[in-house]
This record gives C-alpha cells, sequence and structure tokens, in this order.
C-alpha cells in the first residue's frame, strides 16, 4: 500500500508538471502565431506603402492608404499622406477632417498639424492655419524648409505673420 500511495503521488505530480508544460507550451505557440500574423502585417504594410509610391493617379493613392488603414486604422502616417493627397484633389474639407483625426491621435506629431495646416490655409482659415503652421514647426523645425515653396499656403503669402515666419526659417 505504501508503494501504491507513492507511485499515486509521482503520477499526480507528473500530471501536474505535464499540464504545466502543456499550458506554457500553449501560451508560447499562441506568442509565435501572433509574432507571425504580425509579421505578415508588417509586410503587407510595407508592400502597400511601396505600391503607394508608384501610384500616379490620386484615386489610386488613396485607395492604397485606405488598405493602409483597414489593416491599421491608427496609422498616423497613412491618414496624413491620405490627408495630403485629398487636398490635393480639392477636398479641403476632408483633409481637414483626416488631419483633425491624426491630431486627435497624436497631438506631438508635427505633419499632423502641417496637414491640418494645409487645409485651413486652402480654406481661408488664416489665422487658424497660421496657428498649426507654429505648432507643426515647434514639433518638428525641419518642416521649416517646406514652409516657403508650400504651394497650400499661396493664399498665405500675403499675412505679415507668416512672411516673417518664412524669413526666420529660410536663415536656420
Amino acid at each position: 500500500e505504501i508503494v501504491n500511495s507513492r507511485v499515486a503521488h509521482i503520477t499526480e505530480e507528473y500530471e501536474t508538471r505535464l499540464q504545466e508544460l502543456e499550458s506554457r507550451l500553449r501560451t508560447r505557440s499562441e506568442q509565435i502565431i501572433n509574432a507571425q500574423e504580425e509579421i505578415t502585417r508588417t509586410n503587407e504594410v510595407h508592400s502597400l506603402w511601396m505600391r503607394a509610391g508608384l501610384e500616379a493617379s490620386h484615386k489610386s493613392k488613396i485607395e492604397v492608404y485606405d488598405q493602409i488603414l483597414n489593416i491599421n486604422p491608427n496609422d498616423l502616417e497613412a491618414i496624413t499622406y491620405k490627408a495630403d493627397v485629398v487636398l490635393e484633389t480639392g477636398d479641403s474639407e476632408w483633409a481637414l477632417n483626416l488631419s483633425n483625426k491624426a491630431v486627435e491621435l497624436d497631438p506631438d506629431y508635427g505633419h499632423a498639424y502641417w496637414q491640418r495646416a494645409c487645409a485651413k490655409a486652402e480654406l481661408g482659415l488664416e489665422k487658424e492655419a497660421l496657428k498649426d503652421i507654429q505648432i507643426a514647426l515647434d514639433k518638428s523645425p525641419s518642416l521649416g524648409t517646406e514652409l516657403a515653396n508650400e504651394s497650400a499656403f499661396r493664399k498665405l503669402r500675403r499675412v505679415d505673420e507668416y512672411i516673417e515666419l518664412v524669413e526666420q526659417y529660410k536663415n536656420t
């Protein structure tokens, strides 16, 4: 009876350890599968970005950005690049909505403010556009090199604040 008791105890310990191992194996397998799925999504998004760079038409680019956003609805770059293309099609309201979404998602992303400034400038919202330009430049000073050449700011070229900003960043 002592032997049977000991065998039962060893068997119980063995089964407990086996269950623990199976549980850890299941967890690790799920982690591997999730990592593989993430790699697949990343590769797909990379491929779509490459395709977006090759597309000639605005409509095709927007479709590619939409595919990226279907994979990752919070992709800031896709949202702001889409806003840029939408602005080029003349739909400033849509571009403004996209830019607002990007700013909401990441208030520190300078390019989102830049795109929003472009949309606001196109809509004739000069003071608001200038505020967003300043925020964009504060968050991403490298945008200053684009300031004088941004076609969306053509309506601002007569505004003193804009002229001062252009001069300031021309000398940096």
